[in-house]
């Protein structure tokens, strides 16, 4: 069968991973609604302090894989409340919202939506715990799967589905008026009924998992221990202390400097080459469709950093393509018939390669966690990987400042794929070796202490 995890279990983590999603989609969107009520840049400057709690989330993570109360399960302990504060918290927001943004009360915002982001954070990292538990006995690459598939809808849905239906220009020239219905104001819903939608949803979700999805636990198996706070912090350090663990961290660090130019500047690319917004966004729209099916093509494999290798290299010869089709955007845009569906065959497939490498990378996070310290485990190497991503985004935008800037994003298209090449060809062999390697090697406790451990706790039982 196709499907080798439990339905229940890929049901609730996919649903817990939408609303996830939401709040950040929601988050992204708001400084849409700053700038057309005037905002600075010095303003949006400080509403972008709401995201740092994805960078810092390790720093609580292991306080959240520590302390629980049993009766309630180790993951339900935090993630209950968490939602419940989430959805109340939305709920109370939606009734300020539209004041704080058209008053411009940026610290009011971001001091709020950076309490919600916090909590969006510390819900994900009790998700990721709980999802390789429930997909311990089955393939845990189900989890990347269901992460993939519901922030990507979850996305969505506070992104471009919240921008295109609350717009009143689009709801009334595309729906009410072929409707024959009344034109108004507003779009389908406001934004702030939007945001009181999504906060009551969060709390009759928490409800029915209350009831319906408890989680299960016993002195037999309680996470295979319970370590102590100073342990789990400790066993971060161990963690790092491996050669695995370092030659990972450099893999994950570097390697989105090959694509970075494409990923980060081909939209501002297009736009400088005459492309207007709207156009750019149906454009991309499809991609969506993309990164909800894509992510179950992988979502079998036992091998995903080989996966990841492998789609490497065609990544980068689809960063070339996009490269040079864009440098002749002015000539072949005259040809609007020819030039639109060629450039979304190509997002396509650019797209669904960055998906089935998402799904490999996230897939072998799953693989290589140590379950007593899952959750923390999960936001180290996710940490990692942001830290890569951020870091290159970063170093490409600066090096654009520096170059002719026609010509800037073909040069960095160039040598991004230049240091890709190198960076694979060092890494081919370390990336099979890795993957190779027994799971118990990436835990912070060595084989003979784990089995020491376990044995200990079994005899324990026993008396």
């Amino acid at each position: 069968m196709f499907i080798t995890a439990p339905i229940a279990s890929i049901f609730v983590t996919l649903v817990l991973y939408i609303l996830q999603g939401v709040v950040l989609g929601i988050s992204t969107s708001i400084p849409i609604y700053l700038t057309s009520a005037g905002a600075t840049w010095r303003q949006q400057s400080v509403y972008n302090c709401v995201y740092y709690p994805f960078s810092l989330k390790l720093i609580w993570a292991p306080v959240l894989d520590v302390f629980y109360i049993r009766r309630f399960g180790r993951r339900q302990t935090w993630l209950l409340p968490i939602q419940i504060v989430l959805g109340i918290v939305l709920i109370i927001l939606s009734f300020y919202i539209d004041s704080f943004i058209n008053n411009l009360s940026i610290v009011s915002l971001t001091i709020i939506l950076f309490f919600i982001v916090f909590l969006t954070a510390s819900q994900d990292v009790c998700v990721d715990g709980w999802a390789l538990t429930l997909f311990a006995t089955s393939n845990v690459v189900w989890q990347s799967t269901s992460q993939t598939i519901g922030q990507t809808l979850g996305r969505f849905l506070g992104s471009s589905f919240l921008l295109t239906f609350e717009s009143a220009n689009f709801t009334n020239r595309y729906i009410r008026t072929p409707l024959s219905f009344k034109i108004q104001n507003t779009g389908l819903f406001t934004l702030a009924e939007f945001v009181r939608f999504w906060g009551v949803c969060f709390l009759i979700v928490t409800c029915i998992i209350a009831f319906l999805f408890r989680e299960r636990t016993s002195k037999q198996n309680d996470d295979i221990k319970r370590l102590k706070l100073i342990a789990t912090y400790l066993s971060i350090i161990k963690l790092f202390k491996k050669k695995c663990m370092l030659e990972l961290t450099f893999i994950l660090i570097i390697s989105p400097f090959g694509y970075a130019a494409t990923y980060y500047m081909t939209n501002i690319a297009l736009v400088s080459n005459g492309m207007s917004r709207e156009t750019l966004g149906l454009i991309t729209m499809p991609l969506v469709l993309v990164k909800v099916i894509v992510p179950l093509i992988l979502s079998q494999t036992h091998r995903p950093l080989i996966w990841f290798a492998r789609l490497y290299l065609p990544r980068l010869l689809i960063c070339v393509l996009i490269g040079i089709y864009i440098y002749f955007t002015s000539q072949l845009v005259k040809f609007p018939y020819v030039f639109y569906p060629i450039l979304m065959v190509l997002f396509v497939i650019n797209e669904t390669i960055i998906y089935l490498q998402l799904v490999a990378r996230v897939g072998f996070y799953a693989q290589i966690s140590e379950l007593r310290i899952g959750g923390t485990y999960m936001t180290l190497v996710s940490t990692l990987g942001n830290i890569g991503q951020t870091v290159s985004s970063s170093v490409v935008l600066l090096v654009a400042s520096w170059l002719p800037k026609k010509h800037a994003y073909s040069i960095e298209v160039a040598g991004c794929t230049v240091i890709g090449i190198l960076w694979l060809s060092f890494t081919w062999h370390m990336m099979r070796r890795l993957q190779a390697l027994p799971i118990h090697k990436w835990y912070s406790v060595k084989e003979n202490e784990r089995i020491t451990e376990m044995n200990t706790q079994e005899r324990s039982e026993t008396i």
